[in-house]
Parts: C-alpha cells; structure tokens; sequence
C-alpha cells in the first residue's frame, strides 16, 4: 500500500531538489543587478554571482586530494566546497572591518577549538550521548565568544564575531542531528529538515544586522551565507566522516564532492535566499526598488561607449544640441581610458585632451574643435552628424591606443602553452612510472587508487597553480618569460576570489586531460597485459584515441581564448570579464610610444553635401 505521506514528500523532495539551487541563483542575479548598492553593500554584488554560478560550476570538475587517513584519501571540491569557504571567510574579514584578519584568525579559533571538540566527541562516545555532548560543545563555545571576544575588542566587530560565532553553532547543531553518514554513499540528509538549518541562520543573520547591530539588514547577509557555510561544513562533512573510515578502506572521500548539488554549497545559498526573503517580506518592497538610493559607485573607467550609444539616440530624436555634448563626453572618455590605462597625467585643459598621444597633429584640433562647437547656439542636423562621426573615430582610436598595454594574443598563447607544460610534464612522468611498475593489469591498475588519485590530483593541483600564481604573484611561469603581468582594474594583483574566478574556464581542458590523458597512456603502455583483449579491445587503439580527444579539446580552448582575446577591445578572455582582470605587458608601462608602433590614426569622416 502507497503511503501518501511518503510520496508526496518524495514528490515534493524530487522536486525541489532539481529547481531550489537555480531559484537561488535567480535570486542572487536579480539582487546583484537591480539593486547593485545594497548588493554590492553587502559583499553579493556581480563577481559573487559570476563565482557562485559558472564559476562554481566548472570549478566542480575539480578536487583536491590532501589527507590520507585509514587507507582512504581525503579530497574537497573546488566548486562545491572551496569557493563557498574561501567566500565565507572573506564577507566575514570584510563585516568585521578594522580589525582585519586578527579578529578573524580569534573567530577560526575559537571555531576550529569547537570542531576538534566536538569530532573527539564523535570518535569517543556511543550514540546516545554524542548528540548532547554535542549541544553542550556549540552552547559553551557560544557562551566563551559572548564572554571573551568583548575583551579582545571592542565595538561593531566584537558585536558581529559574537554573531557569526553563534550562528555557526547553531548550524553545526542542527546539521549534525538532520544529517547521517551511509557507508559507499557519503553524508545525506533528508528533505526537508537540511533547510532547517539554511532557513534559520539565513532570517536570523539579516534580523540581527538590522535589529542588534543598528544596520541595514542587507548587511547581515555575508555572515548568514557564512554561518550555512561553514556550519553545514562542520556538521556533516567534519563530524559525519568517520563512521565512513570504518569499512576496507581505499576509496577518495571528497568534501562539497557533489559540486554545486552539494550540501556546503547549497546551505550557503540557501541561507543567502532566506536573508534576502526576509528583508523583501520586512520592508514589502517588490524585487527591483530599493529601500535606500541606489547610489552605484562609478565604474574605474567609465565606458566610451555608453556616452556613444546616447549621441545615437540623441540623433534619431532630432536633438543637435545633446548629439555634440554626448560626442565630447564619449571623446573625452575615450583619453581619459588611454591616460588612466598608462597611468598619464591628466591634461591642464579639457580641450588638449589629445595632446601628448601618439596621433596625428589633426587629431588634437579636430577634438578641440568638436568641443568648441558646443558652444553654438543653435546647431544643425548637419553639426550633429559631423559630431557623432568624429567621436565615433576617436573612440576607436582610444580603443586601438589602450590595446598596445595589454598582452597579444600570440604572447598570451606562448604563456599558456608554457604552463601547461609546467603543470603537464610531470603528471606525464608520474603516469607512465606508475602504469609500468603498478602491479596487475590494465584494468586493475585503472580501477586502483592510486593511479586514479594521481589523475584528480593532478587536475586539482594544476587549478590551485593557476589560482596561486595569480593571488600571490600576479604572474605564473609562462606569463613570467613572457614579460606579462595579471592585475585587476586598480593595477593591484588580483584577489582569492577572483583567481577562482577568471581561472574557472581552465577546469575543462584540465579535467580532459586528468580523466582522458591518464588513461591514454595506461592503454599505450600496457596494452597487452589488460584481460580485455581476450574480447578484442584494442587499447592501444583506444588509447590514441583520448589522446586525439585531449588535443583536440586543447586546441579548441587555446583558439575560443585566442579570438576572444584578439577581438576584445581590453584583450580579456571569458575568465577576464568574470572577474575584471586584465593581463598586462610588462614592458609597456609607460607609453614609449618611439618604441611601440602606434595604431595608425584614420583621416576625419567625410560630411554629406547639405
């Protein structure tokens, strides 16, 4: 007999699993781009989202493999895992304000002194008693925050470490009790009681921003989103891993190992919806109108473009006067880009905005007098088409001067292909050492861990090498003898969190090369040892054939990135838009421009008769 409870339920279940996350991420979008102040206010403005959606997609291709413990290996996902954390820590860095990472480091103490109490629990007491120890752990920790954080510092800080501390608790708790570890399967939960938590610290967050710490509930979101985070990170992935280390052992057990379907990944989200749901709800405000002015902070480099496309509706309104005073904003934008790109000085008059570029002599009196003719009293259709004609070559010309600062295509290509060596060459030796000495045949050797380690290993570690290179450095090798630089749009190396992103698109070429390339050679070098030739595999043949699929999937990802670079007026590739970063030539740092061929200038557009 069907029982209608458990089928609804499983209905329902079923459901929501498969629409939940994408309604989440429809909820960030619109937060992040119809109300960008309070968005960008409170840490989820438009890179969060391009992180936590494809950059977290792709980057779920990736783990990471970094403890061995009772014969199985411990991995943690980039995307389901990872980025949420990292993501955590910095909303939390940037709530807590002054006091920078040294609150921050008390806050992951007094956490981890939590965990590893509560995990000592888990391995030491029976099942009747691990629960309560449990509660009375986050209730203690609690209690010593509430206590001990006022003393170390004081105001608005102590106040939201105090809160994040608590909420966190909170969320391990009810983690731990709706969340048990199946042996071969990994950590589940059930609908609907793994929203119990999400749901909860996700109301509480925004509520206590507004009604404790005396600010717009909006700012609570970044310590809700955290305390889901890391709260559903403690209480399942931590504290619900070691029934699992009691079977045979060899298996790669991998935290936030289901991608952007994960747990981690999704109770973060979730309480990021719940925090914007209750601030909709409280304020009964529509989606799309906000509660304070949407005063959006001006972009580094104002658009040319922009200003371009307004003198084009200006003329079809039949508008002279706002034609010419939109063709001299967009000019002007197109050298103030040019300077701020080469870091020149500003000129002493708006009118010589031209002089000191490498163009012709015409170029600088032309602008001056499209900038003069502002001051005609009544202009004509025909004045308005001169304008947007002129302006329309000085735009591009600004974009053909700004491109010599950024790296070419072919130097970018070299780059990348230098890396990829780098990161390739020896994973290509740690392949062939271990099809040639591991023992059994190809297919035992395939099916063990340790060549299937290798292979995740290396696509994890070659994205952290990207990641790393660029957060730490601002350079990897290739871009190194390559003379090129990775900075954001303040000239600064660019952060964790946007290497994460803009390195994202490498996930693919990447995970080819790990699930196909590592088999390959398997195939090429031990061919006749596999039992599977008994039914006519050829795996020599086979092999050839993945490693056709890594090339071809190589040279299709080094020719997107190409063209995208060489058609982009800032030489960005996808993982560049994402996360406003640029890719430099370091030996451009001043336009010398004696030294550098100049972009050839382009006569004045001829004007109709009329």
């Amino acid at each position: 007999m069907v029982d209608p409870w458990v089928l609804t339920n499983d209905t329902i279940a079923g459901i929501g699993s498969i629409v939940l996350t994408p309604l989440l991420w429809i909820g960030l979008f619109v937060w992040a781009w119809s109300r960008p102040a309070d968005a960008q206010a409170s840490g989820f403005g438009r890179m969060p989202f391009w992180l936590l959606l494809p950059g977290a997609i792709l980057s779920s291709l990736v783990n990471v493999p970094f403890l061995a413990w009772a014969g199985d290996v411990l991995a943690i996902n980039i995307g389901g895992a990872l980025i949420p954390i990292a993501l955590s820590f910095v909303l939390l860095r940037r709530e807590l304000g002054i006091p920078g990472w040294n609150l921050t480091g008390t806050v992951v103490l007094i956490l981890a002194v939590e965990t590893a109490a509560q995990f000592a629990t888990v391995l030491l007491t029976s099942s009747y008693w691990t629960g309560l120890i449990v509660i009375a752990i986050a209730a203690g920790t609690v209690a010593f925050a509430i206590i001990a954080l006022p003393r170390w510092t004081s105001g608005p800080a102590a106040l939201r470490a105090m809160t994040f501390v608590s909420l966190v608790s909170v969320a391990v708790t009810l983690t731990f009790y709706t969340s048990e570890a199946v042996p071969s399967v990994g950590i589940v939960s059930v609908f609907p009681y793994y929203l119990i938590g999400p749901v909860l610290v996700g109301v509480l967050g925004a509520w206590v921003a507004s009604a404790v710490w005396g600010v717009p509930a909006y700012r609570g979101l970044g310590v809700a989103y955290g305390s889901g985070t890391l709260g559903t990170l403690i209480g399942a992935d931590i504290l619900r891993q070691p029934p699992l280390y009691t079977g045979a052992g060899g298996e790669l057990l991998a935290i936030g190992g289901a991608g952007v379907q994960d747990l981690v990944y999704f109770s973060g989200l979730m309480a990021l919806g719940m925090g914007l749901l209750f601030i909709l709800l409280r304020s009964r405000v529509a989606p799309g109108i906000s509660s304070v002015p949407a005063s959006v902070p001006a972009p580094v480099l104002a658009s040319p473009d922009v200003a371009l496309r307004s003198a084009a509706e200006r003329l079809a309104k039949g508008d002279p006067a706002g034609v010419i005073r939109e063709s001299v904003v967009a000019s002007q934008r197109a050298t103030e880009r040019v300077r701020s790109i080469f870091r020149l000085p500003a000129p002493e008059r708006p009118a010589d905005a031209w002089e000191g570029l490498p163009v012709a002599a015409y170029v600088a009196n032309d602008f001056r007098n499209l900038v003069s003719s502002q001051d005609e009293p009544s202009p004509t259709p025909r004045d308005a088409y001169r304008s947007i004609s002129m302006a329309t070559q000085f735009v591009r010309l600004g974009k053909d001067l700004s491109r010599l600062r950024f790296a070419a295509p072919n130097r970018r290509g070299w780059a990348a292909a230098i890396d990829l060596a780098v990161v390739t060459l020896p994973a290509v030796v740690l392949w062939s050492v271990l099809a040639l000495t591991q023992p059994g045949g190809v297919d035992a050797i395939l099916l063990g861990l340790p060549f299937n380690l290798s292979a995740i290993g290396y696509i994890g570690y070659s994205v952290l090498y990207f990641v790393a290179c660029d957060a730490v450095l601002g350079t990897t090798v290739g871009k190194f003898l390559m003379h090129l630089t990775i900075t954001d749009r303040a000239w600064a190396r660019p952060t964790l969190l946007q290497s994460f992103l803009r390195e994202a698109p490498k996930a693919i070429p990447l995970f080819v090369i790990g699930e196909f390339g590592a088999p390959a050679i398997l195939f090429l070098l031990r061919a006749s040892s596999s039992s599977l030739s008994a039914f006519g595999v050829d795996l020599a043949f086979t092999g050839a054939v993945l490693l056709g699929i890594v090339f071809v999937t190589l040279a299709a990802a080094l020719l997107v990135g190409g063209i995208q670079v060489a058609r982009d007026s800032e030489r960005q590739r996808l993982g560049d838009h994402w996360a406003s970063t640029w890719v430099v030539d370091r030996r451009v740092v001043t336009p010398a421009w004696g030294a550098t061929r100049a972009p050839s200038t382009v006569p004045p557009a001829p004007v109709p008769p009329g």
